[in-house]
């Protein structure tokens, strides 16, 4: 088994070192000088992408072993370095085979897990001399609000990608997402009159109310097709005694191919035209694809591959159709076939998030069967 060469207890140290660093999106500097640090013995050259975003204190991390040669085939691995919340008060507990916080933070283990991973990988291959595939390890920054990292990535210098290999979903090893949603964010302004609400009300066109209507009209939560919609926040108005004269209200539509999107994308539009007319009002809408859908299909090398990699590590392989975005789908949409992995985050983003010690291992033994040329 290749799991023996995960010492365990240094393994679950390098993650609780990983995790209480603070990096959350565009903030991830400690975490790329750490591993800079860990990797500086180890051979290994660190390209350093930085991303159009003046925020952004650093860049991509493009870790490239000595022995690699960009012009072949090669497969990438990759994590991301944010947390969506700050761990910089993080007091982790490890108890009867968790890990978790002390409840006051999140834990990090989205994404520090596949992080922690990906470097133990690369430090047991060059102490015990073991041969690496033809590989590169990426580290992404703002993962958390968009992939920002992902989409900015410039990887002109390996014209020879097979695919990537993402280690970042919550799921538990032995799933990997072979279908997953898109995304699309809108922004709604409703658009009315001002008028005094107590002496001339009929002279105003009351914004709120176009809102509501338009809110009103359309089913929230899960739709039948399999897609959500949901409006998330909504701010507006001035005064009670003003008939509000414009409110604005963002929301999201999740689906499984763009088809399904834009179909309740025109519903919507129809609605707030609809609503709108009936009140004498006005509407805007602006719409961002967040990320976009993808499958994996079947017949393909890369499911075969994951499929492979999944059973040399002991696991029976279970593909998933899956509704949140990552790294995946900013890959896939640049068409380099990308499969996310399970590593066991679970409960990610809440202060109750944790990760099962056997789930960290299993993880590590993926990335080492990912990473290294092994016999069997």
């Amino acid at each position: 088994m290749n799991s023996n060469y995960i010492e365990i207890d240094a393994l679950v140290d390098d993650f609780c070192k990983l995790a209480g660093i603070e990096g959350i999106s565009l903030h991830e500097k400690k975490v790329a000088d750490y591993i800079k640090r860990y990797l500086e013995p180890l051979n290994i050259r660190i390209l350093e992408q930085p991303i159009p975003i003046d925020a952004s204190e650093t860049g991509n991390l493009l870790c490239i072993p000595v022995e690699t040669d960009p012009d072949k085939p090669l497969v990438i691995l990759a994590a991301h370095m944010d947390t969506v919340r700050s761990t910089l008060k993080l007091n982790p507990v490890v108890k009867d085979g968790v890990i978790a916080s002390d409840g006051t933070t999140i834990l990090g283990a989205d994404n520090r897990a596949g992080v922690a991973a990906l470097l133990y990988t690369l430090r047991i291959a060059r102490e015990k001399e073991l041969p690496l595939n033809n590989i590169v390890v990426l580290f992404t920054v703002a993962e958390e609000i968009g992939m920002v990292g992902a989409r900015n990535l410039d990887l002109s210098d390996f014209p020879a990608i097979e695919r990537i290999f993402v280690f970042d979903c919550s799921r538990r090893p032995g799933i990997f997402i072979q279908h997953c949603f898109g995304c699309l964010k809108f922004r709604i302004t409703a658009q009315g009159k001002p008028a005094h609400a107590g002496v001339n009300p009929e002279k105003g066109v009351n914004a709120i109310a176009i809102a509501a209507g338009i809110i009103n009209s359309l089913q929230q939560g899960r739709l039948d097709d399999g897609a959500t919609f949901n409006v998330g926040s909504i701010h507006g108005g001035e005064a009670t005694n003003v008939v509000s004269s414009e409110v604005v209200f963002d929301g999201e539509i999740r689906g499984p191919s763009m088809e399904i999107i834009e179909k309740h994308l025109n519903r919507l539009k129809e609605a707030a035209s609809s609503v709108a007319s009936r009140y004498n009002g006005n509407i805007h809408i602006d719409t961002t694809l967040a990320f976009a859908p993808f499958y994996i299909d079947p017949a393909s090398d890369h499911y075969k591959a994951a499929e492979s990699l999944l059973r040399k590590s002991g696991l029976e392989p279970k593909p998933i159709r899956y509704t949140g975005g990552s790294d995946a789908n900013a890959f896939n949409a640049k068409e380099i076939p990308a499969i996310n992995f399970g590593i066991g985050a679970q409960q990610p983003h809440s202060n109750e998030e944790y990760i099962l010690i056997e789930d960290l291992v299993k993880t590590t033994e993926l990335t080492l069967n990912a990473a290294v040329k092994f016999d069997n």
